[in-house]
């Protein structure tokens, strides 16, 4: 695996020269700034649209986490005043979405894109096919919340949904610890996409092209492995 590799970065290496000028010591500089940067993170993509989505995505993300907190304050003001829990129904449901989705919408970029996520009664998570690389892991950690909470509550009965039983204080604070999750992610996207673009270009493609060849290394590898397994 190890002569594999070597092999590889030698090979990225030297198409990647190609990119820059065939002056005294280019190739040398060059090399030495690949291997500097061989282990860093590569950026989910470097175009403005892409920084555009996150940074209002973040945005968004933030107003929903402080609404659900204004709102988890006010129902659990309810729950005391009428000494009993309050469960959750598509009215109330409905009303506290609209509320938070009314507050992200105030803090959007108007060209930014948004892509929609959603994982229903029976655990299965469903996300916009057309959303990008910088916000699909964004959703998917947002979604897996929903997913865990789900797999820990849901009914044997496929037409019985699980949320009928719950608590709306317990609802929103699940999509509060959704919304934090996936703020997470986005920051981490943001903080790479910033120091991977910083880069070069002629040293952003040798990178991405190492990382893909690595990828296809390592399958390569898992398949041999599942061979050997089978032969045994």
């Amino acid at each position: 695996m190890r002569i594999l590799y070597s092999a590889t970065y030698g090979l990225v290496l030297g198409t990647a020269l190609l990119w820059v000028p065939c002056s005294s010591g280019a190739e040398t500089d060059f090399e030495a700034e690949v291997k500097k940067h061989m282990n860093d993170p590569i950026g989910c993509g470097c175009s403005k649209q892409d920084e555009t989505d996150l940074e209002s995505r973040i945005k968004q993300v933030e107003a929903a986490i402080k609404e659900y907190e204004s709102q988890i304050k006010e129902w659990e003001a309810k729950e005391k005043s009428a000494k009993e829990s309050l469960f959750l129904t598509n009215d109330n449901r409905g009303s506290v979405q609209g509320s938070v989705g009314f507050r992200m919408s105030t803090v959007r970029t108007a060209n930014a894109r948004s892509f929609a996520a959603e994982t229903d009664a029976g655990c299965f998570t469903t996300i916009d096919p057309n959303a990008t690389s910088c916000l699909r892991g964004a959703l998917q950690d947002h979604e897996s919340v929903h997913k865990k909470a789900c797999e820990a509550n849901k009914s044997l009965n496929p037409f019985v949904d699980w949320r009928d039983k719950q608590r709306v204080v317990d609802y929103m604070k699940e999509e509060q610890a959704g919304y934090r999750k996936e703020s997470e992610r986005l920051q981490q996207e943001l903080q790479k996409m910033k120091k991977y673009c910083s880069l070069d270009k002629s040293i952003r493609w040798a990178l991405e092209r190492a990382a893909a060849d690595r990828e296809r290394l390592k399958e390569a590898y898992e398949d041999v492995n599942g061979l050997r397994k089978v032969l045994r």
